[in-house]
Order: C-alpha cells, then structure tokens, then sequence
C-alpha cells in the first residue's frame, strides 16, 4: 500500500513542478489540481486519518481532497466545452456535492451509507448530462476521460472499503492512482497540447 502511494506522491509531484513552470494564460487550473492531489497522496501515507490498518481501513480523506480538486477539473472541463457561466456554477456546484456525500457514504453504514451514494450519484449524472449534451467541437476529446476515467470512480468505491469492502486498499489503491493520473494528469497534458481552447 505504501508503495502505491509513494509512488502517487512522485508522480503528482512532478506533474505540480510541470504545471507550474510551463506558461499557461488565464486561470492555472492544473497546477492547483495536482498539487491538491499531491497533498492528499502525502496525508494518506502518513496514516493519520486512516481508520483502521492499511491494507484494510478507511481513507476518508481521498474524499475530502476530491472535493477540492474535481471542481477545479470540471470548471476546466466545462470550459473546453464553452458552456454558460450558469451551466459551469451548477457543474462545479454539483461536483462538490458527489464529493461530500462521497466522504459522508464512506464513513456512514447500512441504509445511510446507500443513500448518501445514491445521491452522489444522482448528481454525478447531471453533470454527465450537462457534458455530454453540450454542443462542442471538443467533446470527442472529453468524453473518454468521462467515460473511461470518471465515471470508473463509483466502481471503485463501492469495491473498495470505502464502499463494501470487496477489494483490498492496495488494488482500490492501485486503480485510484491510474484513473487520478488519467483524469487529472494525461487531461491537461492533452488539452494543453491538442485543444485549441487550452489557453483559457
């Protein structure tokens, strides 16, 4: 487990140094969600807030950080996709409230823990609907990092011990880090290079 996080701890820590010297005009989105990233890698191998052993307890932090850092992602993501400054407020809004409930379904159990996830997930859904209905020359870029790295998230919540507890911290780890650095890192490396909107 230690090794996985270590290992997270290195990437987002190269990736926060390249975002931050690479120019970039206008709001440096990537910068803050890599080194918010990093933060959240560093506390969770420092074990204070773990409920429970590592391979096998609760690191209800990972939420916490995803809270700061998924609205950032989906305020640049909203952008790229040119939608109105209301749809981009409600986008953002909603990305928090998935990651508040997500933190109240892992620490809470039975009903309640159902019924905060079913709530994150209900908002989660309007944000896909507001993505994938938006009129944009962009989304065939956006949508697999929708498709294939966000909406992979609740699976591997309900897998892990934050969820039901079907997988062990070390591969719940292993697949957060893949899909952390898919969605947050490849995403801004690729609109950095490819979209023409990577400037705003």
């Amino acid at each position: 487990m230690s090794l996985i996080l270590t290992l997270g701890i290195a990437l987002f820590s190269l990736s926060s140094l390249y975002f931050l010297i690479k120019p970039k005009a206008g709001f440096n989105s990537s910068f803050l969600v890599s080194i918010t990233t990093l933060v959240s890698y560093i506390i969770m191998l420092e074990g204070r807030f773990l409920v429970g052993s590592p391979d096998t307890g609760l690191y209800w932090t990972r939420w916490v950080f995803y809270g700061l850092s998924c609205p950032l992602l989906i305020y640049e993501i909203s952008n790229q996709l040119g939608l109105n400054i209301k749809q981009n407020f409600t986008n953002i809004f909603l990305t928090a409230l998935v990651m508040v409930t997500g933190v109240l379904s892992s620490v809470s159990s039975g009903n309640f823990k159902l019924a905060f996830f079913i709530i994150s997930c209900a908002a989660f859904a309007k944000v896909l609907y507001s993505v994938f209905t938006a009129k944009s020359t962009e989304l065939s870029r956006i949508s697999p990092y929708m498709i294939f790295g966000w909406s992979v998230f609740p699976v591997v919540f309900l897998l892990s011990f934050e969820g039901y507890g079907l997988i062990e911290n070390p591969l719940a780890a292993a697949l957060y880090l893949a899909l952390d650095l898919f969605t947050k890192i490849l995403f801004y490396i690729h609109f950095s290079f490819f979209s023409k909107k990577a400037g705003q």
